[in-house]
Formats: C-alpha cells, structure tokens, sequence
C-alpha cells in the first residue's frame, strides 16, 4: 500500500506493533512465518506508560496497531490516541498451563501462587488441565482502571498471605518485584499473537470496521471440523483458523441478529453438538476490532462455565447473552439425552451409561446420588462422584439437591440423570 504521508506502504499493511522488546520480537517472527501481507513497524518500551507517546510520536506511519497487552492498548484508548483500528494480545490460560509444567518439572510450588490479568476462570481451567488444585490461587483480574502499581501491591499482599511465586503478565511488575519475591513473567502463547494479527489484518483490510457494528467470535471445538466453512456461511461471515480445534470468525450485527432470531438461539451449536465431545462460541459484538475483539474473549472464557455445547453473545453493554443447546449447560439437563451422544460428550462406554440408564429408571424422579452409582455398578464411591461430574460437564445430568436426613458430614448430592 502506498500512501501520501510517507508510511512505507508499498510493503503492505503497516503494523505498528507496540510492547516490550521481547514480546515485539515474537510477533515480528509470527508474522514473518504466517502474515505476509502486513509489515511490522516495531515500537518497543521499556515501560508501559511510553505507550501513548509511542502512539502519538509514529501514528502517520501505519495502518492499524497491535499492542502485547491490554495496559497499554487501555492507555493508548483512554488517552484518545487511537484513530485507526487497533487490538491487543490477550493472554490464555494456555500459556498459564505451560508455565504451571515447568513450574512443576523445576521442583518450584504452583499450588499457592498469585497471578495478574487473567480471568479467574483461565486460571482455573489452567489448573485442571494439569491435574491441581487451584483453591490456593489468588487472581487478580484486570478491570478497567488497572496497573503495574495495583497489580504489583496485590502480589505483595499475596506474598504476606502465604503465595510462594508470583505470576504476572506485565513486564513492569516484574521488573519492579523480582528484587522481592520470586516472580514469574508470563508471556503470551503463539496461538493469541497469531489470533491477535489475524484481528489487525481483517480490520486493516476492511474487513472490520472501526465505524460499524462488527462481530468478531472465537470458536473453541474438541477437535478440528472441516464443515465449520459450510456453518459459519449461515452468519454470512468468513471464519479463520488458528490451530486445531480453534477458529475465528467475522461477521455484522445485523446479519447476527437475523441468524439467532433477534439473539435466541444458534442453530449452529446443534450442528456442531452433533460431532464433538464441546463446543464454545465467544461472540463480541464492537464499534471497533478491538473493541469486538475484548468483547469475544470475555464471551469465550464464560462460555466454559455455562455447558458443554453454549455460545456466548457480548454486546458492550454491560450483559451477555446467553445461548446453549437444548438440554445442555447450566440450566439443561431435564431434555433426555441419546446414550450414544452421551457417551460421546462425557468420555464414558456405551455400556457403562446402559447400566446407569436402568438404575436412574429405577429411581424416577427422585435422583440419585454418587452411593446409588457406586453400589448399582459395584465402584468406589469416588469414582461414582468422578463419573457423575463428567456427566455434568457433558450436559447429562444436574444437581438438583442434597440429602439433609440421617447423614452425617457433608450431605450428599442428589443428581437428576436424563439418558434415552
């Protein structure tokens, strides 16, 4: 692209890519493997409150910017600096669950740790994946309004509390705490930095408009799906993806609205119940790429906490939508589930969930607990509590209450089973 103001456009869209040096490395090298068509203009700080400056000092000589992080794109917002399309990359809670693997290899202490920015529910996704307990975790999530001095006093009082290794994901913290406690700087997974280019070039293509309103998804599904193309044409959008399982799509407003009737349903989460064991939509609908960007990944990240099969719809407003398939997520249970997609979605035999159908019969409306489970099929209770988790995360079974009479400890949960 050439342009009048001297930007080196003739290259192509120019990225003003603004963080530490380390972190604007990485993205030059995604870049080069994976985004010819966008030249990187590279603006590394040895502080995140340079961002502004940054900004206003170099902003005729690109196209859009990326920030590595949400402070100083927040900054650079809030300072009104911003008059081209720009987004920022979003720490996941992958990268937590790598730090958490080498943590352990390393002999160090990940059960009692604090960590910044990520939202509390990537930390504890993070710490399942891994097999731990994260109910020693202090998060500190980001909210509008937050820093390296906030995010610094709360590891600090972490630390008295009895946190053994700070984790964060600004530089300036740990530069400012790794003289006092033993601190971890977490950097981005490779999978967001690409999703994070993939948003700046769609918008610096047009694709999203600074000025309209856009929706940009993420879409997170047990495995890779070859007819996603075909589904997502429904929404009239284009959808991108950014390694197995995980894809990013475009789409308006308006067109959204018309597909789910106004936000009521998503006929492409039957469709995609149909062939994997979950499947989460983050839906954020913006003014601007970035703003839509923040807005999905809000959406994603609750999405894993309604159900298995659930799309979530962010508008800026405050409220979320909340979409899940019929007889799934947190309010399902109660519309019967075929043993063979049963058996798919929580991981468990056919022949195992034939015996639990008989048993749960058996019992009609009344529930049943992890005992009932463990005597019918002849297991520790333990596994009988195991087995009915995973048929609440598959969308199976619900809580429904306890039993309060002649017990002792912590009364048992009584579970309703829905299986046909």
């Amino acid at each position: 692209m050439i342009s009048t103001d001297g930007r080196a456009g003739d290259l192509g869209l120019v990225v003003g890519v603004v963080g530490p040096a380390d972190l604007v490395q990485v993205v030059e090298q995604v870049r080069g493997r994976e985004f010819p068509s966008l030249t990187v203009r590279s603006l590394p700080y040895p502080d995140e409150a340079q961002a502004v400056e940054l900004v206003k000092t170099h902003r005729t000589e690109v196209d859009a910017w990326l920030f590595t992080g949400i402070i100083p794109y927040t900054l650079a917002r809030e300072a009104g600096v911003l008059d081209r399309p720009a987004t920022y990359i979003s720490y996941s809670g992958a990268s937590l669950y790598r730090t958490l693997l080498g943590m352990l290899a390393n002999g160090q202490d990940n059960r009692h740790i604090s960590i910044d920015t990520l939202d509390r529910g990537q930390v504890v996704e993070a710490y399942r994946d891994a097999a731990l307990p994260a109910d020693r975790v202090q998060v500190a999530e980001y909210r509008r309004g937050s820093d390296s001095d906030r995010f610094a006093g709360f590891h600090r009082a972490a630390a008295r509390a009895g946190a053994t290794v700070a984790i964060t994901c600004v530089r300036s913290v740990y530069e400012e705490l790794r003289n006092e406690l033993e601190v971890i700087r977490l950097s981005p997974a490779i999978a967001s930095v690409r999703s994070a280019l993939q948003t700046v070039e769609l918008a610096s293509h047009g694709h999203v408009s600074a000025d309209a309103q856009v929706v940009l998804g993420f879409v997170d599904l047990s495995d890779a799906d070859s007819e996603l193309a075909d589904d997502i044409s429904a929404l009239a959008g284009s959808v991108f993806s950014i390694q197995p399982g995980q894809y990013v799509l475009v789409t308006t407003r308006g067109v959204l609205e018309q597909a789910t009737a106004g936000f009521q349903q998503l006929p492409l989460l039957d469709a995609l119940s149909r062939r994997h064991l979950w499947a989460h939509i983050g839906l954020g609908v913006g003014r601007s790429a970035a703003d839509a960007d923040a807005l999905a990944r809000h959406a994603l990240s609750r999405c894993r906490s309604v159900g298995p099969f659930s799309a979530v719809i962010s508008i800026g407003t405050g409220s979320d939508v909340v979409l899940v398939e019929p007889g799934t997520g947190a309010g399902g249970g109660d519309a019967p589930v075929p043993v063979m997609v049963a058996a798919r979605r929580s991981g468990l035999s056919r022949g195992t969930l034939a015996r639990l159908k008989s048993i749960v019969d058996t019992h009609d409306e009344s529930g049943v607990t992890a005992g009932d489970i463990a005597t019918a099929l002849n297991i520790e209770p333990r596994s009988a509590r195991r087995t009915l988790k995973r048929l609440e995360q598959a969308g199976v079974a619900r809580p429904i209450g306890r039993v309060l009479a002649g017990t002792t400890g912590r009364p048992p949960t009584i579970y309703r089973i829905r299986l046909e």
